[in-house]
């Protein structure tokens, strides 16, 4: 009688879970879609939650219904941006880093790589990554150029920041931003206008005006652009 019991009881909690775990998939993909239709965040800890608690099984739905997986990482970005924006702004800006991937390279870039300050950018002008490193000494940001995400944990544990702003794709933007998170890091991210491999894009008007962000002209609220709309202040490599 009692295992009959307990397996009764099994049962109800396990198809309670199921029906709790259904519901919290319903409410984000709500939460998810007003986020891309009317560019507002509705309870921001919950669909982080999600999305970090199901993230594969978010990005099958995802590309089930033709949105492509970018749109998971683009929400996981954007919702950590909002949610740690004010405390990024507090934090005094040489305890900042400002990181962007080694593919925004020219191809015929003269730069080496350092194991421990990653690329060093000989100020050529070839690439863009000359005008971030300007910008990042005028505001005062350490700069790195690191060629992959292994690289920015070793920088952080070496440098210990406490807040970094990454420029990568989106779904390395979003895995290194959830991880240095966990580390106490304020972040703030923006992905690439075109990734792959070799001479990336990055949106400099925009990563300027984020970077600016409680050093100067503060912004009150994150852009809230998906991936695929068109981009009109596009600064390429």
């Amino acid at each position: 009688m009692n295992t009959a019991l307990f397996y009764e009881t099994l049962g109800k909690v396990s198809f309670g879970i199921i029906i709790a775990i259904a519901l919290l998939f319903l409410i984000s993909t709500v939460l998810g879609i007003i986020l891309i239709k009317k560019h507002k965040i509705i309870l921001p800890k919950v669909l982080l939650f999600t999305i970090d608690t199901f993230y594969l099984q978010i990005k099958k739905l995802a590309h089930m219904f033709g949105m492509g997986d970018k749109i998971v990482d683009y929400i996981g970005i954007e919702i950590r941006n909002k949610i740690y924006a004010q405390r990024f702004a507090n934090i005094d800006v040489k305890d900042r880093i400002l990181v962007v991937p080694q593919c925004l390279r020219h191809l015929k870039c003269p730069a080496r790589l350092d194991p421990n300050l990653g690329v060093t950018c000989k100020e050529c002008g070839m690439c863009v990554i000359n005008d971030l490193k300007q910008e990042s000494e005028r505001l005062g940001y350490r700069f790195y150029v690191v060629p992959g995400g292994t690289f920015v944990e070793r920088i952080v544990k070496r440098v210990k920041p406490k807040a970094a702003f990454g420029v990568a794709c989106h779904r390395d933007l979003n895995m290194a931003m959830h991880g240095l998170a966990d580390w106490k890091c304020m972040v703030q991210g923006l992905p690439l206008i075109k990734d792959g491999c070799v001479q990336t894009e990055v949106d400099l008007k925009e990563l300027f005006n984020r970077m600016r962000l409680g050093i100067e002209d503060a912004i009150p609220e994150v852009d809230m652009e998906c991936p695929g709309d068109k981009n009109t202040s596009k600064t390429s490599s």
